[in-house]
């Protein structure tokens, strides 16, 4: 071999030693499909690990025979210097570290402490972090808050410091030791220690649902109800966004213990209620829409953002409503005259029944008390009857004015019945107008039997038995006795002392 042969061979021999310190052995995830336990990748991270730092130290052997035939032909030509005594004693000092840092972790887990690590690369299950040169494994389902993160948020943080929870603490039979480190918990702690009421919070919706919108928070969900999606009335939680979509909101509200987060976009948007007296007036007639129904009445939306009340006592003069579904609908398009305004309760009262005149004034010439006229029975409720009266007016009979009719405590009426009603009254000003059956029935009265005398009927009253004692002496054949001699007040002190 010539000189030049021996050279080549010997920089041939120091490039693969490079290659070797510089390309650690990497997992690649597709050569496996069989899942592997953390515990299972954490040794291998160690094993790798170790790997690496002993191919650091201790360069690929090379024959003898080569060395001295390279020294003898060009001694500038020379391989590294490898000095076994000193890597074995670098072996020691790193088993002596690690060791010794495994023990404080044990410490540190058992307090719940928190420790920094340096993520270096991507690797399968997870990530392999360092700490203060001990490797350690970092599981994907430890990594993030959420169940499982994506392959961009892990590979994010290759390079990065940051803290983790000692997970768990492995020792085999042959004094193999890894650690598992966790960064999970660290991000709940944080989530919940920062969340503060007002502020406003980011993310994308992750469901809809018919009564709001969940948004992602980063392994938590934040519901905006319905109702706190916009100042304008949102009928279907659809309309307003889709899955995907990135929603800013206030945080409302927040439950830890329950973990339940509540949010509003509406709080972002500007209020329609300011100066809302220059946009609408008292007495104005205005269009709007019936966007809901309730038990007292109707909201109707007059302005973007703006809904009316108009109850049930506003929609007609004439008619009692119990319901207001018997007059309006959802969706229904109706003018209304604007009662009042209130900008700091933002409420507005609405009426329906004031867009005609108020007949009660013709009313009261018509139906005067004791008058005679057709009804037919619109409803019956426990109190009494609702009547309509020659289809124009609706009265209220009392169960009072029914006393001949009703047998036991059941009304004897049902809606349709038709019959001849008397006004009892009628009040313009209230609206009421009160009737009774034109034909009185007289309510059967049982005479009850009398009552049996018993012993007690034959005693005196207390303050009779105490005149007693007080009683004159019978006097002896008409002469005076002691006793006739005496005052009243000095029988009371002789009988009193006599009692005793």
């Amino acid at each position: 071999m010539t000189s030049e042969e021996i050279t080549n061979k010997v920089d041939e021999t120091n490039q693969q030693i490079t290659d070797v310190i510089k390309e650690p052995e990497t997992t690649n995830v597709a050569e496996d499909n069989v899942p592997k336990t953390d515990v299972e990748n954490a040794v291998e991270v160690a094993e790798s690990t170790s790997q690496v730092e002993k191919t650091k130290t201790e360069p690929e052997e090379i024959p003898v025979e080569t060395v001295k035939e390279a020294s003898v032909a060009d001694e500038s030509t020379q391989p590294p210097d490898i000095k076994v005594s000193d890597n074995h004693v670098k072996e020691r000092a790193d088993e002596e570290q690690f060791n010794a840092i495994f023990d404080k972790l044990k410490a540190i887990k058992e307090s719940n402490s928190t420790i920094t690590v340096n993520v270096t690369e991507r690797i399968r299950g997870g990530l392999r972090v360092f700490h203060q040169d001990v490797p350690m494994f970092l599981p994907a389902s430890q990594i993030s808050s959420r169940r499982s993160p994506g392959e961009e948020e892990l590979k994010e943080l290759i390079g990065k410091d940051i803290e983790v929870h000692v997970h768990e603490l492995q020792e085999d039979a042959t004094k193999r030791k890894t650690v598992i480190v966790s960064r999970k918990q660290v991000l709940v702690d944080d989530f919940w220690k920062n969340l503060k009421v007002g502020q406003i919070l980011e993310g994308p919706v992750s469901s809809i649902a018919s009564f709001g919108i969940f948004i992602d928070l980063g392994g938590y969900e934040g519901l905006i109800h319905v109702s706190r999606l916009s100042q304008s009335h949102i009928e279907n939680p659809k309309e307003y966004a889709k899955k995907g979509d990135i929603l800013k909101a206030k945080l409302v509200a927040f439950d830890e213990e329950k973990k339940r987060i509540s949010l509003s976009t509406k709080d972002l948007e500007p209020s329609p209620w300011t100066d809302i007296n220059s946009k609408l007036a008292i007495n104005a007639k205005v269009k709007g829409i019936v966007r809901r129904l309730t038990d007292f009445g109707a909201y109707v939306e007059v302005m973007k953002g703006i809904d009316g009340l108009l109850r049930t006592s506003e929609l007609s003069w004439t008619k009692r409503i119990s319901n207001p579904a018997e007059v309006v609908k959802i969706g229904d398009e109706i003018e209304v005259i604007i009662l009042q305004i209130n900008e700091e309760k933002q409420a507005l009262t609405l009426s329906l029944k004031r867009l005609s005149e108020n007949p009660w004034i013709t009313f009261a010439e018509k139906y005067t008390p004791d008058s005679i006229h057709n009804s037919i029975v619109k409803e019956v409720i426990n109190h009494g009857l609702v009547v309509n009266i020659n289809n124009e007016i609706d009265g209220f009979m009392p169960r009072s004015k029914m006393k001949g009719y009703i047998k036991g405590n059941k009304i004897p009426f049902k809606p349709g019945d038709t019959f001849e009603i008397k006004i009892v009254s009628i009040d313009t000003t209230k609206e009421s107008l009160i009737i009774a059956p034109a034909i009185e029935i007289k309510e059967e009265v049982t005479e009850k039997p009398p009552r049996k005398k018993s012993d007690k009927d034959d005693r005196q009253p207390r303050r009779n038995r105490e005149d007693d004692k007080y009683k004159e002496m019978p006097s002896n054949d008409g002469a005076f006795s002691f006793g006739d001699m005496l005052s009243d007040e000095n029988k009371k002190l002789l009988f009193n002392k006599i009692d005793k």
